[in-house]
Order: structure tokens, then C-alpha cells, then sequence
């Protein structure tokens, strides 16, 4: 019964073709030759160019373990486990172990995968169906205060820097509309209306586009930044905060890089991130509103689950809002 349900499921699929990976001729079932068909489905579905990358790389080492040219029916779930359990240690640096959270991205990229190959009839059965993720329990991000985010922009504000004007647009926009780090970078000039103060988020995380308020003081930045001819903007070719290339945006990396100097300058907490722009936006704005969808809207959240992480919602103040409630009646 196992041998008709192999021989079914790899009728159509026995072809050889030259793989797009090592340019030898394996058959379609060959892992590369799937991977590569499974980045193709990934791209025709719209997700994001950031999402496809991290599901190349995961795969790309799993093909290193296994062996790239393996045919997926010979892909069983002792075996799956065993390769990913021995993802743990770094071939090459042994004093080193990647992380839970690493290891979490990699399976659930199996996981995707195989899920993929039985839709497409590539594999009778899952070998990844009950590869779990690991429960741990991340380190929450330290929001930056209303105060931290005055003294940071102010650095900027009062050098003599070069890319002064675009670097505080940006980490104002961080502070101020709670963008994510690469949902900013991704933004174009013709996202930002200036009539409405409004900013067009085209690539959220979520692949849902969303409309963003702009506050006076940024609306203010943003229009400097684009009338702004010197340093940052030499290749703007359309992109609101361009990088080193024609056409290019500026890249994660580099507003790392910047962050840490402007950080260091204005004197704040080491356990700052760029994203306590994101945290520190939703806690401010939640003590202001008390509004926990708002907050949520704010964010580009889906789900409430996920903002409840964002903000602080102390148990200390627990008792102060009981009695302010209560008492007319009380």
C-alpha cells in the first residue's frame, strides 16, 4: 500500500531538469530542485522579499545537512528531527550555539516547506508535522521614554552632522508613528501627502497596507527632507530616505549603525533599541488614550495579543483606577 502511495504521489514528478542550485541535472523531486519551485510559489504569492530570503536561508542549510540532490521521499521524520536537532551547534565555530529563536525560524521554515511539497503531491505524507517550536520566553524591549526621545532627536538636531536632516526625519518617524524599522525604509516620497498628513505604509508585515497620521512636527521634517538636496539624498530616484545606490533604500543595517551613534551621543540607556521607538510610541500613547484597539490600530496589529506585549499595563495602577471608578457609588 506505502510502495502504490510513493509511486502516486511521484508520477509527474520523475522528470530530470538541471537545478537551478548546482547546475547538475537531478530529478524534481531532488530537495534544491523543490526549494527552488518552493521560493518561486512563495514569490507569486506576494510575501514579503525579507520573508522569501529568511526561508532561502533556512532551507539552504537544511539542503547542507542533508545533502541538496536528497530526494524528498527519502526525507523522513527521524530524519528531519535529527538534522534539525543538530542545527543546534555552528559547523566551524564549536564555542558557539545558535538561539531558540533562531532554531524557531528554521523549523517553522520546514515546517512551511514540506507543508508545500504534500499539497503539491511532491510527498505522500509530512515529515515536518510534528516538528514543534520551541516555548521560550523572549526579553521584552525596553520602551524609550517620551524624555529619552526628546534628548535623542535633540542630539541630532543641534549637530553639525552631514545626514542631520535625514536622520532625524527618520528616527522621528520611528518615535512618532511607531513604524516598523523596514516598513519606513520601504517607504517612497509619493507615500507622504502632504494636504492630508498622511503617510501610505504599501508593505506592512502583514502584507496589508495601511494609512498612517502624521503629527505636526513630523509633517514638518518630512516636507524639510524632501525639499533637502544635500548629504543622504543623492540618489533619491523616488525613495523617501535613499540609499548609497540609484534606486536603492537605505538599508537595516545602516540605520543600525546610526542608531548606536546618535544613541551614544545623547547619553541613553545601552538596552535601547530601534525598536523602543516602536514600544515606547505604544506605551505613551496607551497612558494617554487608555485605549488598548486604538493602540492596536496605531500599530498595524491584526490581533489585540500581539499589542499586549507593547504596552505596559502596570498592575500598580491597578488600585488607583478602582477607586476612581467606583467611587460615586462606593
Amino acid at each position: 500500500m506505502a510502495t502504490n502511495s510513493r509511486s502516486g504521489i511521484s508520477q509527474g514528478y520523475g522528470k530530470k531538469r538541471d537545478c537551478l542550485v548546482d547546475g547538475k541535472t537531478h530529478g524534481t523531486q531532488a530537495l534544491c530542485c523543490a526549494v527552488v519551485d518552493y521560493l518561486v510559489y512563495l514569490r507569486a504569492s506576494g510575501r514579503k522579499t525579507t520573508t522569501i530570503g529568511s526561508y532561502g536561508e533556512s532551507l539552504a542549510l537544511l539542503g547542507r545537512k542533508m545533502g541538496a540532490d536528497i530526494s524528498l521521499l527519502d526525507v523522513s521524520s527521524t530524519l528531519l528531527n535529527e538534522t534539525v536537532a543538530s542545527l543546534t551547534a555552528i559547523d566551524g565555530q564549536p564555542q558557539k550555539r545558535r538561539s531558540q529563536t533562531t532554531l524557531n525560524r528554521h523549523r517553522s521554515a520546514y515546517r512551511g516547506f514540506f507543508r508545500w511539497a504534500v499539497e503539491t503531491k511532491r510527498i505522500p505524507a509530512n515529515p515536518a508535522r510534528l516538528l514543534g517550536r520551541s516555548n521560550i520566553e523572549s526579553v521584552p524591549t525596553q520602551p524609550m521614554t517620551l524624555h529619552e526621545v526628546h534628548s535623542f532627536l535633540r542630539a541630532i538636531h543641534h549637530s553639525n552632522d552631514p545626514l542631520r536632516v535625514r536622520d532625524e526625519t527618520l528616527f522621528a518617524l520611528y518615535a512618532f508613528t511607531g513604524l516598523r524599522r523596514a516598513e519606513a525604509l520601504q517607504l517612497d516620497e509619493e507615500d507622504y501627502n502632504v494636504v492630508t498628513r498622511t503617510l501610505q505604509v504599501k508593505n506592512g508585515k502583514s502584507g496589508r497596507p495601511r494609512t498612517v497620521h502624521v503629527i505636526a512636527r513630523l509633517g514638518l521634517l518630512l516636507e524639510s527632507l524632501r525639499r533637502h538636496c544635500g548629504p543622504g539624498r543623492e540618489h533619491s530616484s523616488g525613495k523617501l530616505f535613499p540609499g548609497r545606490g540609484a534606486g536603492e533604500s537605505l538599508t537595516t543595517r545602516q540605520v543600525q549603525s546610526r542608531f548606536h551613534y546618535w544613541k551614544a551621543i545623547a547619553g541613553l540607556r545601552p538596552a535601547l533599541t530601534i525598536h523602543s521607538f516602536r514600544v515606547g510610541f505604544a506605551t505613551a500613547l496607551h497612558r494617554q488614550s487608555r485605549d488598548v484597539v486604538l493602540v492596536s490600530r496605531a500599530l498595524g496589529h491584526s490581533d489585540l495579543r500581539p499589542t499586549l506585549r507593547y504596552i505596559d499595563l502596570s498592575a500598580g495602577e491597578l488600585p488607583d483606577w478602582m477607586e476612581t471608578t467606583f467611587r460615586q457609588i462606593a
